[in-house]
C-alpha cells in the first residue's frame, strides 16, 4: 500500500491550517488560525467556506460526531471544535454553534467525542482533564496534573483515557478507585498520543523525532528511527490496521504492527493534524502552509489462490492469473473503489455508490447493484454469499447481488464494529455485543429475510475475536474465539450446550483455512497447525493432530495473514510475508470424510501411514453421526491408542445399535450428543450412569429427578464417591434430597445389576 497525495495549487486558509475532519467519505472540513471554517471536496479539492468563526477563536482541535446507524439520535452531525482561549464549541454541519462552553484556564489542546458518542473529553495547559455530557454539561475532572495535557484519548470501550504528561503516558481507568497505569514512553516531550478504537494499541510521537506502539498494559512493541523533526501527529485508521504519522514535510503510512508502508514528502510544513475518512481509504492532514493535504491509500491487494487484484488507480484493478497461463485483467469501474476483496472465485469492489461482483470465471460482464445508504465500511465473504456493512445497515448478498438477509441484533452498534468481532458462514452470522464482550449473538441466515431471530453465547471472559468454521454443515458449525486472556476456544452455535473448549493458549493471531476445518495459529513466536480442531476434547489427541513450525525465519511478533489451500501465509514484524507449507493429507481426509467417502479417507490414511493422517481419521470416525466403529478402531490402532481400541470391541459386542452410537458419540467427546442418544431411546439409567461415570452429579440428579427414577442411586453413589475421597457433602441440590430420601444400599445394588444386566452382549 502506498499514498497518494493530493494539494490544492493555492491556500484557500490565510493562516495555517490547525484541525480537519472528516464529515463524510467525500467531504473535509478544515479550520485554522484565520478563524475560518472550511468545506473540502475529496476528490477536487474545492473548497467553500462554512463560517466565519468568532473573532479571536483559534482552533486546536476538531471531532466529528457521526450519525451513523442512529449513534447522534435525532440531532445532525456535530463539531466538537476546541480554541486557544479555553472553549469548545459544539457546532452543526453549517457552521453555527449550538453551544460555548468556557472549559480549561489557557488553550485546549485536546478534545474527542467518546467512541460510544455518551459524552466528550477536553485536555487543557492547565493539565486538567474533564469528561463532559453530549450537550456540554461538566460530569467530572479525572485529571488534575501538574503540567500541560498535549494529547488525551478514549479507549476503546470509552471506560478509560490515556493522556501525555511530559515523557510519559498515563491509562486513567474511569472507573472509581482504579490505580493509573504510568509508563515513561519517549526521551523527549510527547506532543500525539493515538488510541485504535479497534484495538488495544496505542501510538505516540514526540520531541525525540521517534513514533512508537504500545499495547494498552505499557509495553512497547515497536519503536521507529529518528526522523529530522518532532512528531507532530498520529492517526488511526477506523479498522485498526494502518495508522498514518506526520511531521515536518512527512507523511508516513504504517502497517498497525509500527513498520512503514509508504514515505512521502510533501512540501506542507508541519502537518499538525491528521483525521481518517470514515471508510478507512483517504486521510486528511492540516498544513503549517495554510493547506490541506489530502492522501488516498493505493496500490491495495487481495489474493486468493492463483489470483492477485491490485488497486492501481482510484478506479482501475489489474487482476492477474498467476497460472499456467499467466493472464491479465484491467477493471474499470465508474467510481472512486472503496473496498476490495477477492475470495472463493469472486472479486468484489464497492465504490461509493454501487457494488461490483466479478467472477473469476467473466471477468467481462459483473453483476452490479446499487447500495442502499453507501460508503460500505467492511465486507465479509463466504462460499456462498458476503455480508456488506454500510453507515445504517447491513445486507446479505448473494454474487449475483440479490439480497438474502437483512440481519439484526441486540446492541447493534455498526461504528464500533470491527471486522475481529463479526464473522460469516454459508448459513450462520454470528457477532460480538457492541456493550457486553462477553457474549456473542448466533443469526441463522437460513431462515426469513429480516434474519431478526437470534440465539447468544455467554463467555467468561471478554471475548476480542470471532471466526466460524467455513467447511460442513449447519449442524455441526463451529466458531473459535480468542479471548482477553489470549486463549482460544471453540464451541458448537447450534448445539443445545454451549460447551467450551480450549484449544490453545497464549495465541497472537489465529485463522480457519479457507476450505477446511483446520485453524493455524500463532502461539508465543511458533506457528502451531491443528489439523482436526474437534480433538479439542482429548489433549493427547489433539496434539496428535497437530505440528508445530518454529523458525527464526519467522522472527518477531509473527502474525497470520491467510490461510488458503495447504499453505499459511506469515506477516513477519518487518512486513514480509513468508509462505509455509502444510501437511496435505489432513484437508483431503476432511473433504472426503465431508463427502461420505469414508473409504477414500481410509485408503489414503493406508498409503501415506502418516500419524497425523490417521489421528485425524479417528477423530472424525468417532464423531460421525454414522456408525464407522472399524474405521476408528483401525486408526486408533495406528496411532497406538489400544485403550480405546479395546473400548471399541466393547462397543461393537452391544446389542442395542442405539447405545453402540451413544458410546461411540461418547469416544469422540460428542457427551451431549449421546446422552440425547440415550434418552431418545428411553435408556434414562444408562444417561444418568453415564454423566456418574463422568462425574457430571449436578445433570445426572437433573434427569434422575425429571424422569422420576434411580434418584436413590445418584444419591448413594455421590456418598460413596465421596466416602472414598474423604469430603462431606457441600451441594445443596444433594444434601436436601438426602435429608428426604431413604437410601437402602443393597436394593440399589440390586437395581443397578438388573439395569446393567440389560446390557447383554452379543454371543
Amino acid at each position: 500500500m502506498r499514498f497518494k497525495l493530493s494539494l490544492a495549487e493555492k491556500p484557500s486558509h490565510k493562516a495555517p491550517v490547525t484541525c480537519v475532519g472528516w464529515s463524510s467519505t467525500e467531504e473535509v472540513y478544515s479550520a485554522g488560525d484565520d478563524g475560518l471554517l472550511l468545506s473540502w471536496s475529496a476528490s477536487n479539492l474545492v473548497s467553500t467556506k462554512v463560517a466565519q468563526l468568532p473573532e479571536s477563536c483559534y482552533p486546536t482541535d476538531m471531532h466529528f460526531l457521526s450519525n451513523r446507524a442512529g449513534i447522534a439520535g435525532k440531532h445532525q452531525e456535530l463539531i466538537l471544535l476546541a480554541t486557544a482561549d479555553g472553549k469548545f464549541h459544539i457546532m452543526n454541519k453549517s457552521g453555527r454553534i449550538e453551544r460555548s462552553v468556557e472549559a480549561h484556564q489557557g488553550a485546549i489542546l485536546s478534545s474527542k467525542w467518546a467512541n460510544d458518542a455518551s459524552g466528550l473529553l477536553t485536555a487543557g495547559e492547565d493539565g486538567f482533564i474533564k469528561i463532559w455530557s453530549r450537550s456540554g454539561m461538566l460530569r467530572s475532572t479525572v485529571v488534575t496534573s501538574d503540567s500541560s495535557v498535549y494529547s488525551a484519548c478514549w479507549s476503546p470501550d470509552s471506560q478509560a483515557v490515556a493522556y501525555t504528561h511530559g515523557k510519559c503516558i498515563v491509562i486513567k481507568h474511569l472507573a472509581p478507585n482504579t490505580k493509573p497505569q504510568r509508563w515513561k514512553a519517549h526521551e523527549g516531550l510527547i506532543l500525539c498520543i493515538a488510541w485504535s478504537s479497534a484495538s488495544e494499541l496505542i501510538v505516540s510521537g514526540g520531541e525525540d523525532c521517534k513514533y512508537r506502539v504500545w499495547d494498552s498494559q505499557g509495553r512497547q512493541l515497536f519503536s521507529s528511527g529518528y526522523h529530522s523533526n518532532h512528531i507532530t501527529s498520529v492517526s488511526w485508521s477506523p479498522n485498526g490496521d494502518l495508522f498514518t504519522v506526520g511531521s515536518y514535510d512527512v507523511l508516513r503510512l504504517c502497517d498497525y504492527a509500527g513498520w512503514s508502508m509508504s514515505l512521502d514528502n510533501p512540501s506542507t510544513g508541519s502537518i499538525y493534524h491528521l483525521s481518517w475518512s470514515p471508510d478507512g481509504t483517504q486521510v486528511a492532514g492540516a498544513c503549517a502552509n495554510k493547506k490541506v493535504v489530502i492522501a488516498r491509500v493505493t496500490e491495495r491487494e487481495s489474493r486468493y489462490e492463483r489470483y492477485l487484484a491490485s488497486v492501481t488507480g482510484e478506479r482501475t484493478v489489474v487482476v492477474k492469473d498467476m497460472g499456467p497461463e499467466a493472464t491479465e485483467e484491467i477493471l474499470e469501474v465508474g467510481e472512486r473503489i472503496v473496498q476490495i476483496e477477492m475470495r472463493y472465485n469472486n472479486l468484489v469492489l464497492t465504490t461509493p455508490g454501487q457494488c461490483y461482483v466479478y467472477s473469476t470465471n467473466n471477468w467481462n460482464t459483473p453483476a452490479i447493484f446499487d447500495l442502499k445508504d453507501g460508503t460500505v465500511t467492511l465486507m465479509l465473504l463466504c462460499e456462498k454469499h458476503m455480508l456488506l456493512v454500510e453507515k445504517a445497515t447491513v445486507g446479505v448478498y448473494n454474487y449475483q447481488g440479490r439480497l438474502i438477509a437483512s440481519p439484526k441484533w441486540p446492541n447493534m452498534r455498526l461504528d464500533t464494529l470491527r471486522k475481529s468481532q463479526i464473522s460469516l458462514s454459508p448459513d450462520t452470522l454470528v457477532v460480538r455485543d457492541s456493550i457486553d464482550t462477553k457474549v456473542v449473538h448466533v443469526i441463522d441466515l437460513s431462515g426469513n429475510r429480516a434474519s431478526s431471530d437470534f440465539t447468544s453465547i455467554q463467555h467468561s471472559i471478554s471475548i476480542i475475536e470471532v471466526s466460524l468454521d467455513q467447511s460442513g454443515d449447519a449442524v455441526g458449525r463451529t466458531m473459535a474465539i480468542l479471548d482477553r486472556t489470549r486463549d482460544l476456544h471453540l464451541v458448537q452455535v447450534r448445539s443445545s450446550n454451549k460447551q467450551f473448549s480450549k484449544l490453545g493458549r497464549k495465541i497472537e493471531s489465529f485463522q480457519w483455512s479457507a476450505t477446511d476445518s483446520i485453524i493455524a495459529a500463532m502461539q508465543d513466536t511458533q506457528l502451531v497447525v491443528w489439523y482436526c480442531p474437534s480433538a479439542a476434547f482429548n489433549s493427547k489427541l489433539l496434539k496428535l493432530c497437530s505440528s508445530q513450525y518454529e523458525s527464526v525465519e519467522l522472527g518477531r511478533d509473527p502474525r497470520i495473514n491467510d490461510f488458503v489451500g495447504n499453505s499459511v501465509s506469515v506477516r513477519r514484524a518487518d512486513g514480509s510475508l513468508l509462505n509455509i507449507p502444510i501437511l496435505p493429507f489432513p484437508a483431503l481426509i476432511h473433504r472426503s470424510v465431508q463427502e461420505n467417502k469414508w473409504s477414500d479417507a481410509l485408503n489414503l490414511c493406508r498409503t501415506t501411514n502418516n500419524e497425523i493422517a490417521w489421528a485425524c481419521l479417528a477423530v472424525l470416525a468417532t464423531q460421525s453421526r454414522s456408525n464407522f466403529i472399524d474405521i476408528a478402531e483401525e486408526a486408533f490402532a495406528n496411532i497406538n491408542h489400544h485403550e480405546k481400541v479395546l473400548y471399541l470391541q466393547f462397543i461393537k459386542t452391544l446389542s442395542s445399535q442405539a447405545e453402540q452410537k451413544a458410546h461411540l458419540a461418547l469416544l469422540g467427546g460428542r457427551v451431549q450428543d449421546a446422552e440425547s442418544i440415550l434418552l431418545h431411546n428411553g435408556m434414562i439409567f444408562q444417561a444418568i450412569y453415564m454423566n456418574v461415570t463422568l462425574h457430571n452429579w449436578t445433570r445426572a440428579l437433573d434427569l434422575a429427578v425429571k424422569h422420576k427414577t434411580h434418584i436413590d442411586t445418584v444419591l448413594y453413589l455421590r456418598k460413596k464417591y465421596l466416602d472414598g475421597l474423604g469430603k462431606t457433602e457441600n451441594n445443596n441440590k444433594f444434601s436436601n434430597l438426602n435429608d428426604t430420601i431413604q437410601i437402602d444400599t443393597e436394593k440399589i445394588e440390586q437395581k443397578m445389576e438388573n439395569e446393567l444386566k440389560n446390557r447383554r452382549p452379543i454371543t
